[in-house]
């Protein structure tokens, strides 16, 4: 898959192939930004040096520290105040290169300076390839919670380059399957059973796989941009994985409390009688072939204090992810009282 290709029909473009540096130093070029500033990690800025590569002498790099720790107001202030001191005006570009963390702050960063500047995003883990680089969403963290300060704003492009992939160590690509694991699971039938049935870590096998789920989501998001309904079925095992994530002050990565959020949840569903055991089997049997895990160690009492700080909260209700079968979610709009059920079920 040499040559690149795109999605166009969200508000913005999709680009993909091997190697693609220049087609995105020619969109950089070509768009006569009076500055570009890079925002990658230090372990991104260590594998690529040369890729936050200096078009001309109006580019420039921030290195912000590896880690969803980062994520944070205090990281955020830093690089305005980097931006201000450079001189970076509204007809500036920002590039996100790096993982979720990078994509979410470095997008939060052009949509607030100045009341919002361009940017693009050039992720480099799977995880951020079909996830965390589609769909426009930023945010930062607080000592409350994941994500609660954040806006929906759009990239002027995304280049997926699938060359990143071979330098992510195995934990990191499981980290990125459960997500895709997830778009399966709530939209896509074939493509779970393609994930079960086919070596997915064949390069072309991938590639496609990636290209899948990255359909899935821009049609939901396109269908619905500010996640009043369709779209808050992505969120399937989010409200428990983010509360996982914040209760191992994210030393337990996204994906995999994404992982765990998705079997606790249906575990209960299951209990409940709102899934088949065939359905229930199918999801825990495809996320222990991925090594991907399925139970964490924290109380129902903690995980019900971290769900009820979410953003999805609605009054005295959330509406929780389950999917009826593989292939089709539904929303469940739950009292506090069903939610602290689901969760003591889910975590006997």
């Amino acid at each position: 898959m040499n040559a690149d290709y795109s999605f166009s029909d969200l508000e913005y473009n999709v680009c993909f192939g091997v190697d693609i540096r220049e087609k995105i130093q020619s969109f950089i070029n070509n768009s006569n930004y009076s500055k570009v500033v890079f925002i990658t990690d230090k372990t991104v800025d260590l594998l690529y040096p040369k890729h936050t590569f200096l078009f001309n002498e109006y580019c420039h790099k921030y290195v912000i520290e590896s880690g969803e720790l980062s994520k944070n107001i205090k990281t955020y202030y830093k690089i305005i105040r980097f931006l201000s001191s450079i001189n970076v005006d509204r007809h500036s570009l920002i590039v996100t290169f790096g993982g979720g963390v990078v994509g979410d702050l470095g997008g939060f960063v052009a949509s607030t300076y100045m009341r919002g500047i361009d940017y693009i995003q050039i992720p480099t883990t799977l995880l951020s390839m079909v996830d965390a680089s589609i769909g426009s969403k930023t945010a930062i963290n607080t000592e409350d919670g994941k994500n609660l300060i954040g806006t929906f704003y759009n990239p002027r492009c995304v280049f997926i380059d699938f060359k990143f992939l071979k330098t992510l160590p195995d934990k990191e690509l499981r980290n990125g399957l459960s997500e895709i694991i997830k778009s399966a699971i709530i939209k896509d039938r074939e493509l779970f059973d393609m994930i079960v049935s086919k070596n997915i870590y064949e390069k072309d096998v991938m590639n496609n796989i990636i290209i899948r789920c990255i359909y899935i989501k821009k049609k939901v998001v396109g269908n619905d941009f500010k996640e009043l309904s369709e779209r808050q079925l992505l969120n399937f095992g989010h409200t428990i994985g983010h509360a996982i994530e914040k209760i191992s002050n994210f030393s337990i990565s996204h994906g995999y409390a994404i992982s765990t959020g998705m079997a606790m949840i249906s575990k209960a569903y299951y209990r409940l009688d709102y899934i088949s055991e065939e359905t229930y089997l199918q999801i825990i049997n495809i996320l222990k072939k991925y090594q991907l895990p399925i139970s964490c160690e924290y109380n129902k009492e903690r995980i019900y204090q971290e769900v009820l700080k979410d953003k999805k909260n609605i009054g005295d209700k959330i509406n929780l992810i389950y999917p009826q079968k593989i292939g089709c979610a539904v929303i469940d709009s739950v009292s506090r009282k069903k939610l602290e059920n689901i969760i003591s079920i889910a975590c006997e």
